[in-house]
């Protein structure tokens, strides 16, 4: 079974959450937490939030911070 984790990134830094959880985990928290100040949301407002697979490096979804 592939498990994932949540990386933000902007033209500074790059930050992740350290999961290694469902996709569908992850998919939930980031819909439950953009356009919020949580966690890494707020630091990386105009930036991108991507879920990857922790055992192939493949990236399978990724959008803008709100």
């Amino acid at each position: 079974m592939k498990t994932y984790d949540i990386i933000f990134n902007n033209n500074d830094s790059s930050n992740n959450k350290g999961f290694t959880e469902s996709l569908e985990f992850c998919q939930n928290y980031i819909r439950a937490n953009n356009e919020t100040n949580n966690s890494y949301f707020a630091d990386y407002k105009g930036g991108s939030v991507s879920i990857v697979c922790n055992e192939t490096g493949e990236t399978v979804f990724e959008t803008e911070v709100l």
